[in-house]
């Protein structure tokens, strides 16, 4: 692994470490909500297999989920487009990837994941349709199934769809199985439950 991006990393491990002890004290605008240090590494070896040039991320926080992806992607000129509303995470994300040395390859949206994913649909029609090899979803999760649908005509043939709280928290659980539902009938998808961190579901694009 890529030492910048490692020792990054391992300081925004610490960071959620100390979240999760103290979770009350700290406001949800302030929480790192990240993927687990073990789904991270899963997305790593998964993507060094896959082999993305380009890479959708929704909800990109402090950047730990989009410094994962950066380390596995070495084709060349490889970009990741990742969205946030928060400022504050984005001033964040936009150190960490400073200090990772990654920033070239990573481009931040800012805005209601809804709106920046209709805006890029548009614009998808031209340039953006079957762009990505690889889309990552980690935001609201009662718009998982909306996010999903946008997405899909962006994604390659033999794309990947991952979506991340699959199985924890249990309160998402009615979102989560509107979500399984609704991909789980979509003929030129197959999809599986990856009981990794939170739970993962792996969704592929067979045409």
């Amino acid at each position: 692994m890529n030492k910048k991006i490692s020792h990054v990393l391992r300081s925004l491990e610490r960071r959620s470490e100390y979240e999760q002890k103290n979770y009350h004290k700290i406001h949800h605008d302030e929480r790192m909500l990240a993927i687990t240090k073990d789904t991270g590494i899963f997305y790593n070896v998964l993507l060094k297999i896959h082999k993305p040039k380009n890479i959708l991320e929704i909800g990109t926080s402090t950047g730990y989920s989009t410094l994962w992806f950066a380390d596995a992607m070495t084709r060349k000129n490889s970009k990741i487009i990742t969205i946030e509303k928060n400022p504050k995470k984005i001033k964040n994300a936009r150190k960490n990837f400073d200090k990772s040395g990654v920033s070239d390859m990573i481009e931040i949206k800012q805005g209601i994941a809804k709106d920046v994913l209709i805006q890029l649909s548009k614009s998808g029609k031209s340039h953006l349709r079957e762009y990505f090899d690889f889309i990552f979803i980690d935001a609201d999760k009662e718009e998982y199934s909306f996010y999903f649908d946008v997405c899909l005509p962006m994604l390659k043939k033999g794309g990947i769809i991952a979506a991340d709280n699959i199985i924890f928290p249990r309160r998402f659980q009615k979102y989560i199985k509107k979500y399984l539902t609704h991909i789980h009938g979509i003929p030129h998808v197959e999809s599986i439950t990856v009981s990794i961190g939170n739970g993962q579901e792996i969704s592929f694009k067979k045409k």
